[in-house]
């Protein structure tokens, strides 16, 4: 009997170099930083919740944000639905993640693509013509929600997210 294991056919799953989920450790919005660890019971209510199924288990861990699977909304789902305080609605967001794009930017390769420019809504992604006719990503973290959007569009894998502080002019600290 055949192996009926399911293969996505879309041209993003074509392209993706990597079919390994991304953990980066990222904590759903509206995380208690100092005390996430010890108020977070595991119970995965905030995963249910996540309309856009972006929130999976890390298992020791607990919950945290995988862009492979979308984007985040900031719709608030998963704080709303929390009943230990670990993700609190009533915190006044303050997101730190930041895009980050890698020299695995099939652009930087000398591929045009716009994969991630496509899909930003605020328009932090831009790209620059260099020499050589390559084009340069730039991003304004001005704008950046880190959203994740941009990752999930990715085919080649290239968008991480880092915690970044802006100075009063949207730049980086």
């Amino acid at each position: 009997m055949p192996d009926k294991t399911e293969i996505s056919v879309s041209r993003r799953a074509f392209l993706k170099l990597s079919t390994e989920p991304k953990v980066d450790g990222i904590r759903p919005p509206w995380a208690a930083e100092n005390s996430f660890s010890e108020l977070c019971t595991g119970c995965n209510d905030c995963v249910r919740a996540c309309p856009e199924k972006i929130i999976v288990s890390a298992g020791d861990q607990g919950p945290v944000l995988d862009f492979s699977h979308g984007a985040c909304t900031f719709c608030g789902a998963c704080a709303d639905i929390c009943p230990t305080g670990a993700l609190d609605p009533s915190i006044d967001l303050v997101w730190p993640w930041k895009a980050v794009i890698s020299n695995a930017c099939l652009s930087r390769q000398g591929i045009t693509c716009r994969a991630c420019e496509d899909v930003c809504e605020p328009r932090t992604i831009r790209f620059r013509l260099t020499v050589g006719g390559r084009s340069e990503p730039v991003l304004d973290f001005g704008q950046c929600t880190g959203c994740g959007a941009c990752s999930y569009a990715c085919p080649a894998d290239a968008v991480s997210f880092e915690k970044i502080q802006l100075d009063q002019e949207g730049g980086p600290t």
